[in-house]
C-alpha cells in the first residue's frame, strides 16, 4: 500500500468518516495497490476483510447501463426511440403545467440522465421539488412497488426539457425496467445472465442471503443520511413491495466489482471475448452531452461531461481532481467509488460506508492514487 493511501485510509478512519475500507489499484492486470483498513462496521471487533458486501448505491448504474447497451446491440433497444415505446405508462409524461415537452425522453436520455426523470433534490425550482417530494422514492427504496414508481413518475412533472439539462436520479431506475421488460425476466435474472456469469461475478446481485448477512459492511451511526438511505438495500423483507432498484440496488464484493472495472478498462473485453463492440464502447465512454447543456458538475467537480453510465474526463478545463483526458468515474452515495481509463488499461477502486463526507473521501483517493 502506498503511503498517500495509508494515510488517506488512517485519516477517514481516525476521523470516524468510516469504519473501515477497501482499495484495489491495477494497470494492465498488474496489481499497483491492494489494502484493507479498519473494521467491517461499528460494533464488534471484525476486521474490514476481502468478503466484506458493499452496497454499492449508484455504482449500479454503470452495470445496468451496460446491460442496457447489449440489448441495443443486439438489436432489441434503440438509443434514440422514446422511453413510452418501452413503458407506456411513461408515455404522457409532461412538463410542469401539463405542457408537452418538444419531445419525449429517449433511452439516450436515460443513459445521460437528461430524460427529466430526476431525484427530488435535482429540481432546481422550489414550486417543482414540493410537488417531487411528495413521493419521495428517494427514501423508499427499494421498498416500493414497481407499477406505482412508474406510476408517480408519469404524473409528477419533468425536471427539465428531454435533452436539455444533466438531471441526475430515476433514470437508470427507468431503465432497468426496460431491460427487464425486453429480456421477459427480472433484473437481477437478466444482469446475472449478461454480465455476471460470463465476468464470474458470483458475489453480486440486489438480494443478500439471510446467511450472508452478517457480511454486509456499514456505516458509523453519526452518519445519519447513510442509515436513512443506504441499510435497506439488499434485504428483502416479507410483506413489503420490493423492487430491484437499477439506480442504486445492487450488493457487491471489491473483487466481484473490480471484473466489471476490468472489463471496462479492458474497452470491452473479457477472456472469453466481448460484451458489447469496440463501435458501441466508445459511445458509452465519450462525452454525450451538448456543450450547452450543463453537466454533472455537482458530483464530479468541475471538467466532466458524462457518457452513456460514466461521467467522462473532457480535454478542456480545470478539474477537482487529477483525471486524464477520457478518463471514467462514478461513485455511490453509500461510500463507493470507481475510476477507470481504457486507454491506460487502469482502474482504482474504493468501497467505503460513507455518505457523510463521500465526496471528499473519493477526491482525495483518487489524489492519493496519482502517483501509482
Amino acid at each position: 500500500m502506498s503511503a498517500a493511501i495509508e494515510r488517506l485510509l488512517g485519516y477517514q478512519i481516525e476521523a470516524r468518516h468510516t469504519p473501515g475500507a477497501l482499495v484495489h489499484v491495477e494497470r494492465g492486470g498488474k496489481l499497483l495497490a491492494r489494502a484493507a483498513a479498519g473494521q467491517l462496521g461499528p460494533a464488534g471487533t471484525e476486521p474490514m476483510h476481502d468478503g466484506a458486501l458493499f452496497r454499492l448505491a449508484s455504482l449500479s448504474k454503470p452495470v445496468i447501463s451496460l446491460a442496457a447497451l447489449m440489448q441495443v446491440e443486439q438489436g432489441l433497444l434503440d438509443l434514440d426511440a422514446p422511453v413510452g415505446g418501452y413503458l407506456p405508462a411513461l408515455r404522457g409524461a409532461c412538463l410542469m403545467g401539463g405542457i408537452a415537452p418538444r419531445r419525449p425522453p429517449t433511452l439516450r436520455d436515460l443513459l445521460r440522465h437528461t430524460s427529466g426523470f430526476a431525484y427530488e433534490t435535482e429540481f432546481r425550482e422550489a414550486s417543482l421539488r414540493e410537488i417531487a417530494l411528495k413521493s419521495d422514492f428517494g427514501a423508499r427504496m427499494p421498498y416500493v412497488d414497481a407499477a406505482d414508481f412508474l406510476q408517480s413518475l408519469a404524473v409528477r412533472p419533468l425536471a427539465a426539457e428531454p435533452g436539455r439539462a444533466f438531471r441526475y436520479g430515476f433514470s437508470t431506475d427507468v431503465l432497468g425496467l426496460i431491460v427487464a421488460a425486453v429480456d421477459g425476466m427480472t433484473l437481477g435474472e437478466s444482469l446475472r445472465r449478461r454480465i455476471f456469469e460470463p465476468l464470474e461475478m458470483t458475489q453480486t446481485g440486489f438480494e443478500v442471503p439471510a446467511a450472508e448477512q452478517g457480511r454486509l459492511a456499514t456505516a458509523f451511526a453519526a452518519d445519519a443520511a447513510w442509515h436513512a438511505r443506504v441499510p435497506g438495500y439488499g434485504l428483502h423483507r416479507e410483506g413489503r413491495p420490493w423492487m430491484e432498484c437499477g439506480g442504486a440496488g445492487l450488493v457487491s464484493t471489491l473483487d466481484d466489482f473490480a471484473r466489471f472495472a476490468r472489463l471496462i478498462a479492458h474497452g470491452g473485453r473479457h477472456r472469453d471475448g466481448r460484451l458489447i463492440s469496440e463501435a458501441l464502447f466508445l459511445e458509452m465512454t465519450r462525452n454525450q452531452l451538448p456543450e450547452d447543456v450543463d453537466g454533472p458538475l455537482g458530483f464530479t467537480g468541475a471538467g466532466f461531461g458524462f457518457g452513456l453510465g460514466f461521467a467522462v474526463r473532457l480535454d478542456y478545463g480545470a478539474a477537482a481532481m487529477p483525471c486524464a483526458t477520457g478518463e471514467l468515474t462514478w461513485s455511490g452515495i453509500s461510500g463507493t467509488a470507481l475510476f477507470v481509463h481504457p486507454r491506460e488499461q487502469w482502474f482504482a477502486l474504493c468501497f467505503s460506508s460513507n455518505m457523510a463526507s463521500r465526496m471528499m473521501a473519493r477526491m482525495e483517493f483518487r489524489r492519493a492514487v496519482a502517483g501509482l
